[in-house]
């Protein structure tokens, strides 16, 4: 069983996700958006994630913040995947870019330059 808490600040929002074990229930990190920083979970239904590919940016309990597409991805090393993805997300009018492991996977980004 989970469920999350938001809590806002001026234009600054927190998600803590909170998970239940044995009775006990344990706060962990969520979502986060604020005017130069994001914090999210990708959401690309029924898709590879291939460049070009656009969803949805989640948060750690599946609320849809924004939406989201992937600009680039290459090949890695490691043991969590075989790809990392350069993704931009749209979050209340905000364009932020970040890297992610992809579907589901943790996300961080930071608002695009304007040109």
């Amino acid at each position: 069983m989970s469920r999350s808490e938001w809590k806002q600040e001026g234009e600054v929002r927190a998600e803590t996700g909170i998970f239940t074990h044995e009775g006990r229930e344990f706060p962990s990190g969520g979502a986060f958006v604020s005017p130069t920083h994001a914090i999210g979970y990708p959401h690309f239904p029924g898709a590879d994630r291939i460049v070009g590919t656009c969803g949805e940016m989640r948060g750690w309990d599946g609320q849809r913040l924004g939406t989201c597409r992937v600009v680039a991805r290459w090949h890695i090393q490691s043991w969590v995947g075989s790809y990392m993805h350069q993704i931009e997300a749209t979050i209340d009018g905000r364009t932020y870019t970040g890297r992610g492991m992809g579907e589901g996977m943790i996300w961080r980004g930071r608002v695009k330059a304007s040109k």
